[in-house]
């Protein structure tokens, strides 16, 4: 089926819905369009983003939307760091309000994310003292947990 348009000339549909897509598509001011590998497969793709991103960031972009199976594993691996080191800052680091710990602390537990994740250790737990515990360890599943232990114990003799 084709339709007029304004300027009068017939044109079909489809090419039209085809335009009106590519219109869609154009990238908003100060993007660019990077062109990189996946580092599993080899596989080609591309990412919109902002001026001067390195290859390796447009590879590593690339891999972790790469639907390839190890690409798939290596992002959900990624993003359960991710939410791991989130989860830390907002359990123990400024965000736990007076119940937050040294700086050095929080920093540490974040790093043994990334040792935990590699699967050179299976989990961490750090007494603070006054009944604090902070545990960071892998599940049979391959997720990583985070946890916050506060113990309060009351004995009276009389």
């Amino acid at each position: 089926m084709k339709k007029k348009t304004d300027g009068g000339h017939n044109i079909p549909e489809e090419d039209l819905r085809e335009m009106q897509e590519e219109e869609k598509r154009e990238l908003p001011e100060g993007l660019e369009t990077y062109t990189g590998t996946c580092r599993f497969c080899g596989q080609m793709g591309t990412v919109n983003a902002l001026p001067g991103w390195s290859e390796e960031q447009v590879n590593e972009s690339v891999t972790c939307r790469c639907q390839c199976d190890k690409a798939k594993e290596y992002a959900k691996q990624k993003g359960q760091i991710q939410k791991a080191k989130a989860r830390i800052a907002e359990v123990f680091g400024p965000a736990a309000g007076e119940k937050a710990l040294d700086e050095a602390i929080v920093a540490n537990l974040v790093s043994f994310v990334d040792i935990i994740a590699e699967k050179k250790m299976q989990s961490v737990t750090v007494d603070m003292g006054r009944g604090l515990k902070a545990r960071v360890s892998r599940m049979a599943k391959g997720s990583i947990k985070v946890e916050r232990t506060e113990t309060v114990k009351a004995s009276f003799e009389e």
